[in-house]
């Protein structure tokens, strides 16, 4: 497939993956109510931070160890929010692609049967995460490398994890291994969608962002820009989260040779690298 085939194809596949948003509109309220959530939370931590920070400063200096618990069992406790929120639009879409309708709150009753097996994902991901952002940190060749390649072969070999833990009721370490099975059948090329894609959607932000910066008044521009920019990326974090997620569990649903509804299974099969 030449690279001009590859992007009227990965055109084509935003299409529908468009066409299937505008027919489950509901589906954008989870990752809304993750994003909500998330900044819920760490409002009420930084205000309650603000007011109490001598105490902080004070109880840091004198037991570091439990405040940099604290401070892991917080960040684990966002990554599982957004692991939740992430596995109940897996769940809608899993059902809702096959056929079958869910509202996204019963996914969300449905998601929580999953909970163990989401916590131990928390808890294997977000300790991946954290080793990643310290090689990144020590601006070390070596290290450097190293996080490039284990950064990369992490993202492609988790692609399918949490597909396989809502669809096939296992556990993370067994769901990783499928998912590296899964990569194994001859689809690598549909990476590039998620390129076409991140470069569509960047260029559309970007004339939305250009065009309201040349409408704007120069002495008003300081004042639109903040909240314009805010709106964006707010628009940018939802929009991409539901797109990938869609994509994401239709392939998944493809590749183990499941019927598919209100998606076009001819075209994702055009992504299959035959062997």
């Amino acid at each position: 497939m030449n690279l001009i085939q590859s992007f009227k194809n990965s055109w084509i596949f935003l299409r529908l993956s468009v066409r299937f948003l505008i027919k489950n509109k509901d589906l954008i309220i989870l990752p809304f109510l993750s994003l909500i959530v998330m900044i819920a939370i760490v409002s009420i931590l930084v205000s309650t931070s603000f007011l109490e920070l001598n105490f902080l400063i004070n109880y840091f200096q004198r037991e570091p160890t439990i405040f940099l618990l604290g401070g892991l069992f917080l960040y684990f406790f966002l990554v599982f929010i957004v692991l939740y929120f992430n596995a109940s639009m897996v769940t809608c879409l899993i059902h809702r692609l096959q056929g079958n309708p869910l509202s996204i709150f019963k996914a969300m009753r449905l998601t929580l049967q999953h909970t163990g097996p989401l916590l131990e994902w928390t808890l294997l991901s977000a300790t991946v995460c954290i080793i990643l952002n310290a090689l990144e940190r020590t601006h070390d060749v070596v290290a450097d490398i190293i996080y490039a390649i284990f950064g990369f072969s992490w993202s492609v070999t988790t692609y399918f994890v949490l597909p396989i833990m809502i669809a096939e009721n296992i556990g993370p370490i067994n769901a990783f291994k499928r998912s590296i099975q899964l990569i194994g059948k001859g689809w690598r090329k549909l990476l590039s969608v998620n390129f076409i894609l991140f470069l569509i959607l960047a260029g559309i932000i970007a004339c939305v962002y250009l065009i309201a910066f040349l409408l704007g008044q120069t002495h008003q521009q300081i004042a639109i820009n903040l909240p314009l920019i805010l709106v964006l990326l707010f628009l940018w974090i939802i929009i991409s989260k539901t797109f990938s997620t869609i994509y994401n569990s239709a392939l998944y649903l493809t590749i183990n040779e499941k019927e598919l509804r209100g998606f076009d299974e001819a075209m994702l099969s055009r992504f299959m690298v035959k062997k």
